[in-house]
Parts: C-alpha cells; sequence; structure tokens
C-alpha cells in the first residue's frame, strides 16, 4: 500500500530580459496530504509556498538582483530570512555554485527550502540563458565563453568529451 502524504512542487521560469540579461523565477510549494498526530484529516494542505527571482548577467551568469518571498509558511518568523537572499548579490553561477549559496544562506544562516529553491535555480539559469542567447552549434567554438557556463557540468560535457571534441574538431577543419 501506498499512501501520498506529502508532495513538493518547484517550477522554473526564465525571461529574456534583453542585452544579455535574464530572470529566473522558481517557486516551490510543499503540500501534505495527512494530518499531523491526533489531528483529523481535513484533505490536503499547503504547508510552503515561496518564491524567488535572481536576475542574472551573461555570459559570465553574475546575479545582478535577487528577491524572495513566502505567500505561504508555517511558522511566524519564516519570513525573517527574506532579506538574507541579497547576500547572493554580485556571485556567479559557475563551479561551486551550490556550496557557496549554502555557505552564504544555509542551514542555521536561512531557511532550508528557500536554500534549495535557489540551488535549484542554478543549473535552470544556465538553461535559460543557453536558450535566451546559444548559439547554433555549427558557429559555436571551444573557447567560447559561453561553453565554460556547460564545461564539466555532465559527462557529455566534460573537459575531454565528446562534445568539446566536435568543437575543437570543427575548429582545425
Amino acid at each position: 500500500m501506498r499512501e501520498l502524504v506529502h508532495q513538493r512542487d518547484i517550477s522554473i521560469r526564465t525571461y529574456d530580459l534583453g542585452e544579455g540579461r535574464i530572470l529566473v523565477e522558481g517557486r516551490l510549494k510543499d503540500q501534505r496530504h495527512r494530518p499531523r498526530k491526533g489531528e483529523t484529516f481535513q484533505g490536503s494542505f499547503l504547508v510552503h509556498d515561496m518564491v524567488a527571482r535572481l536576475i542574472i548577467k551573461g555570459p559570465e551568469m553574475r546575479i545582478e538582483d535577487v528577491e524572495a518571498e513566502m505567500p505561504r509558511h508555517p511558522r511566524e518568523g519564516c519570513t525573517e530570512v527574506l532579506p538574507w537572499v541579497e547576500k547572493l548579490v554580485g556571485m556567479s553561477i559557475r563551479r561551486g555554485f551550490t556550496q557557496k549559496v549554502k555557505e552564504l544562506i544555509g542551514n542555521a544562516k536561512g531557511c532550508a527550502h528557500l536554500t534549495n529553491l535557489i540551488i535549484t535555480l542554478g543549473p535552470a539559469a544556465v538553461q535559460g540563458y543557453w536558450a535566451a542567447y546559444g548559439v547554433d552549434r555549427r558557429e559555436l567554438r571551444a573557447d567560447d565563453p559561453r561553453i565554460k557556463m556547460v564545461l564539466n557540468t555532465c559527462y557529455l560535457w566534460r573537459e575531454n568529451g565528446p562534445l568539446m571534441a566536435q568543437l575543437k574538431e570543427g575548429e582545425s577543419s
């Protein structure tokens, strides 16, 4: 028997702001489908509803602005951490992004749910930037600064992998 007790939905959208800038907006919603001990079941209920927005300038993927809100939160003090996301301004989304976000606003320095959402926005921002400002692969070169966004992020985009080999091969032909 499987009984649904919790559901987390994360949605992310990226908007082209022009001039090499994007807005990445993420929303995290946690829903409970079961009562707490001793309570009568009254249907599913929303526990968390959080939104984070990053304005990012590429190709260096630098965070120019950040904001967060919590339309729904379980505790009165939850919203006290919202201004702390401003510590992320000036950071770049690149190798080490997850660890840096955890250092700045993770654990007792912030909200686990909001931190998780912002960490999830990192790779989505790269995809969104690529969608807005990518080039035709036939025009892409191994030394293109945008390659740094994807280099060593997965097996195929590893430094000595097949995609980099194709780019280097295209330069020599």
